[in-house]
């Protein structure tokens, strides 16, 4: 990397804004994607426990509900995110990689 030794670097500079994303801003953004990505795990695992304990009769008058037909649309919302999240996590393993103290501590 160029420049002063002190200057952090940033990704490619992609927004409408012009803004640029330093690692802090990286970290924190892949800290909350990764907390957020554990929460709607444990959601569907609990989903399909209740699912499981209701049993067939009453889980199909859950799924004909509102809230069922949005759970199911904002799941394949994520799915389809999933490549996404991969480049992001890409790209955050070469930011740690030019990060001397954090490729130092492994990541």
């Amino acid at each position: 990397m160029t420049g002063s030794p002190d200057m952090q670097p940033t990704l490619p500079d992609t927004s409408p804004k012009g803004t640029t994303l330093n690692w802090a801003t990286a970290e924190d953004a892949y800290h909350l994607i990764n907390g957020l990505l554990a929460q709607v795990t444990a959601a569907n695992e609990l989903i399909v426990l209740m699912a499981t304990l209701l049993g067939e009769s009453q889980l199909e008058r859950v799924v004909e509900t509102p809230q069922w037909a949005e759970y199911q649309a904002v799941r394949r919302r994520l799915e389809q995110l999933q490549t996404d999240l991969e480049k992001f996590s890409a790209a955050m393993q070469r930011l740690a990689a030019d990060q001397p103290d954090i490729a130092s501590e492994g990541g």
